[in-house]
């Protein structure tokens, strides 16, 4: 565990550096835009389809309580309102991925550069994992993660349940992520297994401390009023909290797999001499 806790602190500190927070605006801000493009885009196209949808629900709604009870009205204004909570909610999910996924493929390179420049500055770069590799083993575990999610769900009728098993389905799919792009730039396959299996444990520990980070202010936001009632900021808020999160775990986890790497050398380089 002293291995976790040294790199989760060296990933805060490297959090308050100027650099990284550049890596987190950055695919912040693509992130809204191409959100907001899509979404431009599907009301171009099927705009028409959309509102037909839309009249056909808000219809089907107005048939069911269309009496002047004033208990009717609230249920129609309720259902209003949970539908707009649903789109914003939705929308805020589909950009948080497409964040992680950018984090992962494109800005794990700089955070790796960034973490070996300060802390190991002589480790050999091999280059054993291409970007074609991690772009296809982040899109598999991407798939795995909503699979088991979704399936996961229906667990929260039994109190904390759900939220203990997709905290850990959560946790696991940091852990393969993020284990195989800190390694990608400087570990062979070899090296790459050999970490992946001797230190499975702390690895999804690691991944474990990161997903409780991350739900303290999902449990604010979502559970509060002032989260309801002010969205479109705390969605702002929520895009750059959950990337800010990305990036520390990409920091922790580079941290520590680049020093089991470190490690594992020196322990091979050992055996070679005493072989000698």
């Amino acid at each position: 565990m002293k291995s976790v806790i040294q790199a989760l602190r060296r990933a805060l500190g490297l959090m308050l550096t100027p650099r990284v927070w550049l890596l987190i605006w950055k695919p912040t801000l693509f992130s809204v835009v191409l959100g907001l493009v899509l979404v431009f885009t599907v009301g171009m196209v099927w705009g028409d389809e959309i509102k037909a949808v839309a009249l056909d629900a808000r219809n089907w709604v107005d048939g069911q309580w269309s009496g002047d009870n004033w208990w009717e009205s609230l249920i129609t204004v309720v259902m209003g309102f949970m539908a707009f909570m649903l789109t914003a909610v939705l929308f805020v999910v589909l950009t948080v991925v497409w964040a992680m996924i950018f984090i992962s493929v494109f800005g794990m390179s700089h955070i790796n550069h960034l973490v070996a420049s300060k802390f190991f500055p002589n480790m050999q770069r091999t280059g054993g994992l291409s970007t074609a590799q991690s772009i296809w083993h982040t899109l598999k575990w991407t798939l795995w993660f909503a699979v088991f999610w979704l399936v996961s769900v229906p667990a929260y009728i039994l109190a904390g349940l759900g939220a203990l098993i997709q905290g850990g389905v959560i946790a696991r799919y940091n852990q393969k992520v993020f284990t195989f792009d800190a390694l990608a730039d400087h570990a062979t396959h070899e090296e790459f297994a050999a970490i992946a299996e001797q230190h499975n444990f702390n690895l999804f520990v690691l991944g474990a401390v990161v997903t409780f980070l991350g739900a303290l202010p999902t449990f604010v936001w979502v559970g509060s009023v002032i989260g309801a009632v002010l969205l479109p900021i705390t969605a702002i808020l929520s895009i750059l909290t959950f990337t800010a999160l990305f990036t520390f775990c990409g920091l922790a986890y580079s941290c520590y797999c680049l020093q089991a790497l470190d490690d594992l050398r020196a322990k091979v380089s050992g055996q070679s001499i005493e072989v000698v």
